[in-house]
């Protein structure tokens, strides 16, 4: 086996050099035996967003085959006897939808398009938004797994707080103030009404293995808003809902005691949402494109100081940064003024089109401690399961995985070089959020590293680097 090596300052460097965790097998050299001291024959994968296999702003037929649990249910069916693995697959095509790449900007922004997708059934349905703004969610062509639930219960959009959401997933329920998710919809029978809970112990009661990765799609509505939801502190995810229904979902995982792993939720900062945007990076970027030395200024978020010069604390949401500089009409002493955005303190930047470190990444940030401290205490203390990381931990059952701290500066492995940064990193899809397909095999690597550690298995790693930089 070869491990990865690490291009990281100070003490991650070291940390990360000495992890043990995330290989890649070397075509020239020895590996193990696989081995499993685990039945994996029936995984079951619970999650969000990346446990689906969203990629690039959507969910296609390709981007399902290469999520993270497809990948590892592959290498597990190399070793269990019997294994399978189901998923509620799109046609194959455009699916939902994607970002396609078109090239970079002058500041080194990524410039896409948006392919249209196809799987899409009956009319359109206006419900409420982030924040109260407009939103758009249209059905989607069921699954052929509906008559039975599919291995991955991955669902895009789906929060903790809805865990026990009667009708969820029932078309009835798909209008204006009624929750409603049609990617949960789409693998349940037609007019079914169960929670999501409900599917989770259903499927649960078969499952030899188990991943849990949820909780992101909780946290992220508030950062896609700037932390405008902030203004009102109850708009924030509850701490207490996502931590009691962390615990619910995961008694249904280990109801017969079954195996699995605990994945962590990696910092915000380190997923280029928003490190693509960080406040210092950012201008002086922006001060090389543009040839100049203006600064960023910024909105203050509880209106009191007025523009504010950005800091390395604050950060531009990657959706922001292309408007970054461009003229806009800006009433000033009463007359209007085309001046540029963000580059002039009497056009700061929106306080929707940042988070600020002082106000609202601290409250988001808050939240993720409390329920990350509490996966920690549920693995280690009640379940005795490994949990993987994206910082150092003490704790003996944890693998102290630290893959998106580490891409966030720049990683090697078999000499293809990782990084947080879109298209050129080989990581982070082009919605500068979601897995590329080697993104996916590195997360699926750790998890293997993680159940070969604390089980004494020997399950091959994937050579992530054989796998396509795009789903598309």
């Amino acid at each position: 086996m070869k491990h990865f090596s690490f291009t990281l300052p100070g003490r991650a460097a070291y940390v990360a050099a000495t992890a043990l965790l995330l290989n890649a097998c070397a075509p020239a050299q020895d590996t193990p035996t696989p081995t499993a001291a685990l039945n994996l024959s029936r995984y079951l994968a619970v999650g969000d967003t990346y446990t689906a296999g969203v990629s690039a702003g959507g969910l296609t037929r390709a981007s399902q085959q290469y999520s993270f649990p497809n990948l590892l249910a592959q290498q597990f069916q190399g070793i269990s006897a019997g294994a399978a693995f189901t998923q509620p697959l799109l046609e194959a095509g455009s699916g939902t939808g994607y970002l396609n790449f078109v090239d970079f900007t002058a500041s080194g922004l990524a410039r896409t398009t948006r392919v249209a997708g196809q799987a899409f059934r009956g009319n359109l349905i206006i419900t409420p938004g982030t924040c109260g703004t407009p939103d758009t969610t249209r059905l989607l062509t069921r699954a052929a797994t509906a008559s039975a639930l599919p291995q991955n219960l991955g669902i895009p959009g789906i929060t903790l707080a809805q865990l026990e959401t009667v009708g969820l997933g029932n078309e009835v329920n798909a209008k204006p103030g009624t929750p409603f998710n049609p990617y949960f919809e789409r693998l349940l029978p037609a007019a079914d009404s169960r929670t999501y809970l409900q599917a989770v112990t259903d499927a649960a009661a078969t499952a030899t293995f188990f991943t849990y990765f949820q909780g992101l799609d909780d946290l992220m509505p508030y950062v896609r808003s700037g932390g405008q939801c902030g203004a009102n502190p109850a708009a924030l995810p509850s701490i207490t809902v996502m931590r009691n229904n962390a615990r619910k979902v995961l008694d249904r995982l280990t109801a017969k005691g079954q195996p699995g792993v605990i994945i962590r939720l990696p910092a915000l900062t380190s997923l280029p949402f928003l490190r693509a945007g960080q406040g210092l990076s950012l201008q002086a970027r922006l001060q090389a494109s543009f040839g100049d030395t203006a600064r960023i200024y910024i909105e203050d978020p509880i209106g009191l100081r007025g523009a504010q010069p950005i800091t390395n604390g604050d950060y531009v949401l990657a959706t922001a940064i292309a408007r970054i500089g461009r003229p806009t009409p800006v009433v000033v002493n009463g007359a209007t003024l085309m001046l540029p955005y963000g580059r002039d303190s009497r056009n700061p930047v929106r306080d929707a089109d940042v988070l600020d470190n002082s106000e609202e990444l601290s409250r988001i940030a808050g939240v993720m401690s409390s329920y990350n401290n509490e996966l920690d205490r549920l693995a280690s203390t009640i379940y005795k399961l490994p949990i993987l990381t994206p910082s150092a931990s003490t704790s003996t059952l944890d693998s102290e995985v630290l893959l998106f701290n580490q891409v966030a500066g720049t990683i090697s492995v078999a000499g293809v070089q990782y990084s947080s940064e879109v298209v050129r990193g080989n990581f982070f899809s082009l919605d500068y959020y979601t897995l590329t397909p080697r993104g996916n095999g590195l997360l699926a690597n750790t998890i293997i590293a993680a159940l070969n550690r604390a089980y004494r298995t020997k399950i091959p790693a994937i050579d992530v680097n054989k796998l396509p930089a795009t789903a598309q």
